[in-house]
């Protein structure tokens, strides 16, 4: 944990913030030169309202009698400032956070409620996309992660809530930024990577570093790695207790025996090493079936993981396989939200990555006719749009019998993620370079009512995008009714 000693000199402070209009009196304010406003400007302000002290990397002098400190990376200094004033709540708990381009939202969520399950009270709490769970209420997730103050101030709400467990996922922007800076992580997931975030990273090998610098840990009481992925197995052994899963690879964590089960699939967890963790009980090495509701390689790449940290923490096999029976999945995670005289599955797909993972489980499925409801990815670039639309094309050009609509959600899109003419124009044209017969609406409901208007018995629709495409479920669902 990194000490912090510009706090040496300093008068004691009541809260901490880096946004001026949230300061109290007594405040501690951090300045931060962000992409849109430089937290510098402020600092009157943050005085004017309260401020106690005042912490920013350059050298400036204020009228008012207020310390004010200067430092090296005011993104750090406020996570390990934000940990310090919660009291370093992460040692206080099994901090479990995984990282990669997809499959954190569902991994997190297996390794959340398993942990959970058929517990005597609840043992580990939830900080992700989708929701924040802190033991005794939860919340909707705002950003996958959340900033430094209202992080360490939610773990510390867990202590208060008697949980052991927290299982968090991790961003390469919650990383870039130093969100988790301040944190303990006594865990390590790395699921796998490809093209995305494009907004923050300029190329490719700077987003793949950036995963790395989070997953090289030696302090840690496991560090688990994808070891099919072929950017994350290229890294080696980079961590003491590092462990590597998969399905292809010779791995020490391993899914063998694959085949379908009910609407999901039935394989063989595998454990080909002992687990030895810090200060930790070691697991030997073990194999038994399990089976689950969720279909596609992905699903079972995401269980290997939640299995295996549900092992270090000492839930028993039989609890696990009971658990994976009856798991339903996660909120737009490949979910069946419909299955009567057709299926309907809503899943966020937004990069390259997810797609393709997405389109492998499919192919997987037994259906009729496809029908694909597709929202192109909004205020994120002309470069994912492209990559996305190439994605899609190429797996369609394998199908015989598809339908694809695609979307700008205009109707029901934030305006954070409008499409712009640019994204819009270098989707559709990548769709027309590959021949790929498409119909696009600007709005979603149309694009709904044109997949049910198409959809005959035993067919699929495949409702597929991003947070602009949240209500589309439940658009459907009305719209069936």
């Amino acid at each position: 944990m990194e000490e912090i000693k510009e706090l040496s000199k300093i008068p004691e402070f009541v809260g901490i913030t880096c946004d001026s209009r949230q300061v109290k009196p007594g405040y501690a304010f951090v300045a931060i030169a962000g992409f849109h406003q430089d937290g510098n400007k402020y600092i009157d302000d943050a005085i004017d309202n309260g401020a106690q002290v005042i912490f920013t990397e350059k050298e400036l002098k204020t009228p008012q009698e207020i310390p004010v400190v200067k430092v090296k990376d005011s993104r750090s200094l406020l996570g390990n400032l934000a940990a310090r004033f919660y009291d370093y709540p992460s040692l206080q708990l099994n901090l479990i956070g995984v990282t990669g381009t997809n499959g954190k939202t569902t991994t997190t969520h297996m390794i959340y409620q398993l942990l959970n399950y058929k517990a005597d009270q609840k043992k580990s709490g939830l900080i992700g996309t989708v929701k924040v769970d802190t033991g005794q209420r939860t919340e909707s997730g705002d950003l996958t992660t959340p900033p430094p103050v209202k992080l360490q101030k939610l773990l510390r709400e867990m202590i208060g809530n008697k949980l052991q467990h927290v299982c968090m996922e991790v961003s390469s922007h919650g990383i870039e930024l130093k969100r988790i800076a301040g944190c303990q992580f006594a865990v390590k997931v790395g699921t796998n990577i490809s093209l995305d975030h494009v907004d923050l990273h300029p190329n490719l090998n700077e987003y793949i570093q950036v995963k790395r610098s989070f997953l090289e840990c030696n302090n840690c009481q496991l560090v688990i790695i994808n070891g099919d992925d072929p950017y994350l197995s290229s890294f080696g052994q980079i961590s003491r207790y590092q462990i590597n899963y998969g399905i292809i690879n010779n791995v020490e964590i391993k899914a063998k025996d694959i085949s379908k089960w009910q609407m999901g699939s039935q394989f063989t967890y595998q454990l080909n090493k002992t687990l030895r963790g810090n200060g930790l009980s070691p697991v030997p090495p073990c194999q038994f079936p399990i089976r689950m509701k969720m279909p596609g390689d992905h699903n079972i790449y995401n269980a290997l993981v939640a299995t295996t940290i549900a092992l270090f923490y000492g839930v028993e096999i039989e609890r696990i396989q009971e658990f994976f029976e009856t798991f339903p999945g996660v909120w737009r995670r490949f979910q069946q939200i419909y299955n009567d005289k057709f299926t309907i599955i809503d899943d966020c797909a937004h990069n390259p990555g997810s797609y393709t993972a997405v389109f492998n489980a499919v192919k997987k499925m037994n259906y009729q006719k496809l029908i694909v409801v597709n929202s192109l990815r909004g205020n994120r670039g002309t470069k994912i749009n492209e990559k996305n639309a190439e994605t899609i094309s190429q797996n369609l050009a394998t199908l015989e019998n598809y339908h694809l609509f695609t979307s700008n959600c205009t109707d029901v899109v934030k305006p954070i993620d409008l499409v712009s003419w640019q994204e819009e124009e270098v989707f559709l044209d990548t769709l027309k370079t590959h021949n790929i017969n498409y119909r696009h609406y600007p709005e979603l409901e149309p694009a709904l009512k044109k997949a049910l208007c198409t959809v005959a018995p035993d067919d699929l629709i495949l409702i597929l995008g991003p947070h602009s495409m949240d209500q589309a479920g439940d658009m459907m669902l009305n719209l069936i009714k």
